[in-house]
Formats: structure tokens, sequence, C-alpha cells
């Protein structure tokens, strides 16, 4: 009995450690999200909109925000105010839920639901509704999450699977707040879509360039704009062995690879003539390859299963951009399909090994 309670605990202590690496790893793209949510809000804002009756301008005003001139002061205290309420709202309805499963399942609390918490709000824009924020939570935690048994148990992100119910049930929700400007709603970036209708010229017209796109000083989800913050993170988790560098590597190669099939197939308008850089950098491709797509529970466990995971998602994002050109991103659908192709990857290229084996005892 003692035996097994050490091993309970060290396998409890070993989940807390991971879940702490991972939160790590997302501080750079948290640290951007909250600057950036803050610069593209000041740089689209009517000062009127700070005397609004909500929580977050009522935030701003109390803690002296204003919106003639800003700074760095300003820019950070009116990034706290959309995201921290938002993560805060993610966490609450997150703790409630996991406090719940814990209880029926008579153990102790699991700290997995603070990284579900954080992740689902890093995919979110920074006018998220509090209702919509406490919806996806809450399926999130009961389909990604309880039914399957608690952390690493399921086949699927949970907060993948929450951001992509709340691009489904709401995906006509884009207000008059600033932090919608350049968005296609819950469903991300209207970078791709812009690209659709005018090309390269119409980014630059946008203000967006390679620089601000990699900085992630450009509109989007709060935590997918920066493609150097993810690669900080991604080198954390690489460096740790909590992510797999093969599904990385060929979710990269893959999308340069299929971008550029599509650029020599000789499509001359639309997504089809983007260069894989633009792939990369435009909306959450680089945010979801890291933290979404290469989560243990989400992904292939053989090796090969890995590559040809990695091909798969990159293959479908770039041709779900240049077939739909009414779809802004790609990413959810596509990492939520290759998660649940997971599985069947594995069994197959198992299938395949002793297949392989049998015919060399033959």
């Amino acid at each position: 009995m003692a035996t097994m309670t050490t091993q309970v605990t060290r396998r409890a202590d070993a989940r807390r450690h991971i879940v702490k690496l991972w939160l790590i790893a997302l501080l750079p793209v948290s640290l951007v999200a909250i600057f950036n949510s803050g610069h593209q809000y000041l740089s689209a804002v009517d000062s009127n909109l700070l005397a609004a009756d909500d929580l977050r301008s009522l935030l701003l005003r109390g803690l002296g925000a204003s919106a003639q001139n800003p700074g760095l002061y300003d820019m950070v205290i009116v990034g706290v105010a959309h995201f921290l309420p938002i993560l805060t709202m993610a966490l609450l309805v997150g703790g409630f839920w996991e406090r719940i499963i814990a209880d029926r399942s008579q153990r102790s609390m699991e700290p997995g639901f603070i990284l579900v918490a954080l992740l689902f709000t890093l995919m979110l824009p920074g006018a998220a509704a509090f209702m919509h924020v406490a919806f996806g939570m809450s399926l999130a935690m009961i389909l990604g999450k309880a039914i399957f048994g608690g952390d690493g148990k399921s086949f699927l992100n949970p907060a993948l699977l929450g951001v992509a119910i709340v691009q489904v049930s709401f995906p006509g929700a884009a207000g008059s707040h600033p932090l919608w400007s350049g968005l296609a709603g819950y469903a991300g970036s209207d970078a791709i879509g812009l690209y659709h209708r005018g090309g390269e010229s119409a980014l630059t017209a946008a203000d967006m360039d390679l620089w601000s796109a990699f900085i992630g000083s450009t509109p989007g989800l709060m935590g997918t704009t920066s493609v150097l913050a993810v690669a900080l993170g991604a080198a954390l988790l690489l460096w740790k062995g909590l992510i797999a560098w093969r599904l990385l590597a060929a979710q990269m190669i893959g999308l340069f690879v299929f971008a550029g099939i599509f650029n020599l197939l000789g499509a001359d308008q639309g997504a089809g003539t983007m260069p894989f850089y633009w792939h990369l950098l435009l909306g959450s491709f680089a945010f979801g390859a890291v933290f979404l797509a290469c989560d243990p529970v989400a992904s292939s466990s053989t090796n090969p299963g890995r590559w040809i995971q990695g091909f798969l998602i990159a293959a479908l994002v770039v041709l779900i951009r240049v077939a739909n050109s009414t779809h802004p991103d790609a990413v959810v659908p596509a990492l939520l399909l290759a998660s649940i192709m997971a599985p069947l990857i594995d069994h197959g290229v198992i299938a395949w090994n002793i297949r392989q084996r049998a015919r060399r005892h033959v």
C-alpha cells in the first residue's frame, strides 16, 4: 500500500512539473498577447470608448490608462484589462469543473485545468464575451477531459476542442470593439482573407510586413500573433523533451512543401500565390503547431506516425486556406481532424511494422 501511494505521489509530482514547464513556455506568448492587445486597442480606439460602463473600461479608467499619446504603461494596462479577465473567467470555470470531476472520481484536483485555461485564453480575441468564455471552457473540461477520465487520457487537446466549439457556436460574433478589428469573429485573423482579396499589397496597405508579423504586432487572436514568442516557448519544450521534434519538423517542412506545390501549380490569384513564410507568419499556424498539435495526448505516439500527422496538418492548413477564401485561418479544424486521425495513423504504422516483421520471419 505504501509503495502504491508513493507511486501515485510521484506521478502527481511529475504532472505538476510538466504543467509548470508548459506554463513557463507560454510566458513569452502571454506577455506578447498582453502588449499587442493593448497596442491594437489603442491604435484603433475612439477615446469615447474609455468612458463605457463595461468591466474592461472600468478597469482602464481605474488604472489610469489614456488613449491620448499612449505609452508603454498604457499599452500594458489595456492589455492586462482585456487578457486577465478572460483568463480569470477561464480559470474559475475550469477550476469549478475540475473540482466536480475530482470529487466524482474520488481523487485530488489535477493541475492540468490551469494549462487548458491559458491555452484556451490565448486562442481567443481580446474582445471575447465572458459568456462565450464560460461556455467554451465548460465544454472543454467536460468533453475534452472529464468523459475520458482526467489529464492525459483524452485523444484531443481540451483547449483546442473548446476553441473549436466556440468558433462553431458563435460564427457571427464580431462587434464594434477595436479588438475585433482584423478578425473574422472567433475564427482568427482575417489576414489570409485579406491576401485572397488583394495579395501582398493588401497586407502592406494594412501595415503588415514580415517583421511586424514575426514579432507579433499585427491583429489576431491574443496568443497567436508572435512567431518569435512561440519559437522561444518551443525551444524550452524541445530542450526538456516535452514535445516531439519530428512532429514539429514535419509541420514546418510540410508547410514549405505544400505551399510551394500550389505556387508551382500556377495559381494566379488568392492564397494560392502565398509564399510559405506568409503561411507561417499569418494566422495561428505557429502557435497551433507547437502548443496544440504537439500535445502528447493529441498526437501520434510512433515516430513514422508523427511525420505523417505533421504533413497532414500542413497539407490541410494550406489546402483550406487556398481553396476556401471565406475561411480566415484553417488551423483549428486542421488540428482537430489531425488529432482525431492520430490513433488511426498509429494503428496503421503498427500494423505495417507487424506485417514487415512477419515477412522477415517467413
